[in-house]
């Protein structure tokens, strides 16, 4: 699958220099960046949650999609519905979808493990 990413040109020239400096491409740069990322971000995603502090485990009950992600999903939600959207929003929206989706999930093994420590009595207890 090919995707289009817009980058600052600060951004950019960073990645520019990292690929020279490493003898690779931009592409295998921003690649590398992705997996590592989405590595990290799944090991984190299946850790359990019985084994964390419990100051973890209510910072993932409280967990929220940041206020420009979800501003980004509405404004594209309301693309799709207005039939105005283009391919690469479309699959931008995918994207920002399934992180609601597994965010949302993972706030609910939060929930019920605070509730299982009662740290929390339901979910109307969180800040």
């Amino acid at each position: 699958m090919e995707i289009s990413v817009k980058l600052s040109n600060n951004l950019y020239q960073g990645v520019s220099n990292l690929a020279k400096a490493k003898k690779k491409s931009v592409g295998e740069i921003i690649k590398g960046a992705v997996k590592k990322v989405i590595a990290e971000e799944a090991e984190v995603l299946e850790r359990p949650l019985a084994g964390c502090s419990d100051a973890e485990v209510l910072a993932v009950a409280n967990m929220k999609m940041s206020e420009k992600e979800n501003w980004r999903m509405s404004e594209l939600s309301d693309k799709q519905r207005e039939e105005t959207i283009t391919p690469l929003e479309r699959n931008e929206l995918d994207a920002l979808f399934r992180v609601f989706q597994v965010g949302n999930l993972r706030k609910s093994q939060g929930i019920y493990e605070a509730v299982l420590r009662g740290l929390i009595k339901t979910s109307d207890d969180l800040e």
